[in-house]
């Protein structure tokens, strides 16, 4: 049900209940209207139903000869799930996290309406802040001449959120293979 949800009413949640009622009246945090801690609390919330969905998927794909044999054995339903399903899975656990992750990294709406848009260097997670992809979004309004400095700043962005993403893409494949085992 939460994948369902389009990320601006992710963004409007975060702007009017994750800021002033958690983390201002319950947890008693100085958060303003825009922060970086609401905006991130909420891209978590926003990722729990890929991984949860494909790492159900993982562990639905584990053969039922595993899970019989270790039954077979004498152990109950949660240690077979701990101990035999958990880490058949695992690589494809991994898997639906990283891609969780690469959702997040590229998300804009909920990060320009919870976080604000001020291009800036945050030093703490109360603080009103920008990601790449929204400096990009705000950016990019199709006035930018080619050659000038906010044309080439909007492509230099661009390419470091792809490198950034490249490398993260490559470190989880890198894991993913080393836990896979076949059946």
């Amino acid at each position: 049900m939460l994948a369902g949800i389009p990320s601006v009413v992710y963004g409007f949640f975060a702007l009017a209940f994750v800021a002033p009622v958690i983390l201002n009246d319950l947890l008693g945090l100085d958060v303003g209207t825009f922060s970086v801690l609401s905006a991130g609390l909420v891209l978590g919330i926003m990722i729990i139903p890929t991984v949860a969905s494909l790492s159900e998927d993982a562990m639905s794909a584990v053969p039922d000869s595993l899970r019989q044999g270790s039954l077979a054995l004498g152990a109950n339903k949660m240690r077979t799930t701990l101990r035999v399903v958990f880490p058949a899975a695992v690589s494809g656990i991994a898997a639906s996290i990283v891609l969780a992750l690469s959702r997040a990294v590229g998300e804009t709406m909920i990060v320009a309406l919870a976080a604000g848009t001020q291009a800036r260097m945050v030093s703490g997670p109360t603080e009103v802040g920008q990601t790449m992809t929204g400096f990009i979004a705000q950016t990019a309004t199709g006035e930018s001449t080619p050659g000038t400095l906010t044309y080439n700043t909007l492509f230099a962005v661009g390419l470091l959120l792809f490198l950034i993403t490249f490398v993260v893409n490559m470190i989880s494949i890198r894991l993913v293979r080393k836990f896979r085992e076949a059946y």
